[in-house]
């Protein structure tokens, strides 16, 4: 037959499947015939100007499902049999595309309302407990200037050009060095230097939409992570924090009879500062083998454990070949710098490269240098300082907490980073609280910001990463007084109504 390959403009649907659902039609309607060659990988990309790995994805289905065969030196070829071989499942369908826009765009409209209530004018002087970054002031003076003196000393002329979409080799093997040092082992040429952790997720979130996979996200999360994986077109699934670990029976709920991508940050949660135990760990390994599933662990805060022994690795207990694991030195050192990583095993690595290099053909090579001079002097010192300066703020926020707090107030107790979770007694809104807490000086992040449809109401996120010890103390009492006056006032409109309950 005459080679016609026609994919319709169905965005809601990964390219790969819809080759491959072409292809199957042609040979269920008889224009491919038992026998017949099909163009190869190179020339069929080039003929639809996409991707090659899209193509070699749709053509290895295909394969799996008895529909092509190849022939080394020959090419590929309509199998002589229609009928899939025995115990091939047939691919679950996609999501209706409309109703999978619709469910996308409610959601964006949500989080768009929400970034403009986060985006109101903080009136100075206002103490920051809604940080989820570290404070400028812990960076010594001077020590950009010293590190980028010391990277252009030698060899300048290896930074006058693009790095390449992998990375500075010396980044990544200073990074390779640092996470052996956590008990992750990698090799440089596993790892993708990215621009912060932010990029990191965008690559995972087209690796998944390549890929077919559904994504499943925990909750509550920072919403630039679901946020990623919306805007490359996935319908993202909520699974919830439960006693200090996703909630598993849900995750396996959601992930029934889908090909599952599942995001958590498993050290140090953001934003309830809760880390994953060993058992919750190894569970959730095992859950992801049994699944089939691709799994994403964010260790952007796994370094600013500052008490308590530190569970394994979660990446290290995922099955190879599906997972990810993406970090920053950001929380550790400085947003600035915009150094984060992706790490994977080489199969994966091979299949994000291309997407890197379309995004950005590579970070700033000097950039990269000065994080990897960094990483190797200076980096582990600076670590030791910073887990004190912020077991310092933990300590006095706790303490704040219980004093002033009124009762029915409930939160976290992390044991690293530099935020927690705060549970208002029910019926009290967090987005009232922060509304009130401006007006007062004080800036927190409402629990809804974290949750893609708007759950946590009465929950807010308290950052102690920023300001004196002194700041923290004033900020969390005037959070208290405000909180004491709206349980007053719900108590009060409960006794009126007759009640008993605030809604």
């Amino acid at each position: 037959m005459t080679w016609k390959l026609k994919l319709g403009a169905d965005s809601g649907t990964p390219l790969y499947r819809r080759i491959d659902a072409a292809i199957r039609q042609a040979i269920e309607g008889g224009r491919l015939k038992p026998g017949d060659r099909i163009p190869s990988v190179a020339d069929l990309a080039n003929d639809l100007g996409i991707n090659k790995l899209t193509v070699l994805k749709a053509f290895q289905r295909l394969e799996k499902a008895g529909l092509l065969r190849s022939e080394v030196g020959r090419g590929t070829f309509v199998a002589d049999s229609k009928s899939a071989p025995a115990g091939v499942a047939t691919p679950p369908p996609e999501p209706a595309p409309d109703v999978a826009r619709s469910i996308r765009r409610l959601r964006e409209g949500f989080a768009r309302g929400l970034r403009e209530l986060m985006a109101l004018k903080r009136p100075p002087g206002t103490i920051d407990l809604s940080g989820g970054v570290p404070s400028p002031e812990t960076i010594p003076d001077g020590l950009i200037e010293k590190l980028s003196h010391e990277v252009v000393k030698k060899n300048p002329r290896r930074l006058y050009e693009y790095g390449g979409p992998a990375g500075l080799p010396e980044l990544r093997e200073a990074l390779a060095e640092t996470l052996s040092r956590r008990g992750i082992s990698v090799a440089p040429d596993e790892i993708i230097a990215t621009n912060g952790s932010q990029q990191a997720i965008t690559l995972a979130a087209a690796w998944a939409r390549e890929e077919g996979r559904d994504v499943v996200c925990e909750t509550p999360t920072y919403t630039g992570i679901p946020g990623s994986f919306m805007l490359f077109g996935h319908a993202v699934r909520g699974i919830p924090w439960t006693d200090g670990a996703p909630d598993l029976e849900r995750l396996d709920a959601a992930a029934a009879g889908r090909r599952a991508i599942f995001y958590v940050c498993p050290d140090f949660h953001n934003p309830t500062g809760q880390t994953m135990n060993a058992a919750a760990r190894h569970a959730l390994a095992a859950w992801a083998r049994r699944r089939d599933a691709a799994v994403i662990d964010d260790g952007i805060f796994r370094e600013m454990r500052f008490e308590g022994d530190e569970p394994p690795s979660l990446y290290s207990l995922l099955p190879p070949g599906r997972r990810i694991l993406v970090g920053s030195i950001s929380k550790s050192f400085m947003t600035g710098l915009r150094v984060g990583f992706l790490v994977a095993d080489r199969t994966i690595v091979a299949e994000l490269l291309p997407y890197k290099r379309y995004m950005d053909l590579g970070g700033p090579a000097i950039v990269q240098a000065i994080a990897a001079a960094f990483l190797r002097d200076g980096y582990a010192k600076h670590l030791e300082k910073m887990r004190a300066y912020y077991r310092a703020r933990r300590d006095a926020v706790i303490e704040a907490l219980e004093k002033h707090m009124p009762d029915g107030v409930t939160w976290t107790r992390p044991q690293g980073g530099f935020q927690m979770w705060v549970t208002l007694p029910r019926g009290i809104s967090s987005i009232q609280l922060f509304l009130q807490a401006l007006e007062r000086g004080v800036s927190i992040v409402p629990g809804p910001a974290h949750d893609i449809d708007g759950r946590y109401l009465n929950s807010f996120r308290l950052g102690y990463g920023h300001g004196t010890l002194e700041e923290i103390r004033t900020g969390v009492k005037r959070l208290a007084e405000i909180v004491g006056g709206l349980v007053a006032r719900g108590a009060e409109e409960s006794q009126t109504s007759g009640l008993g309950i605030m809604v």
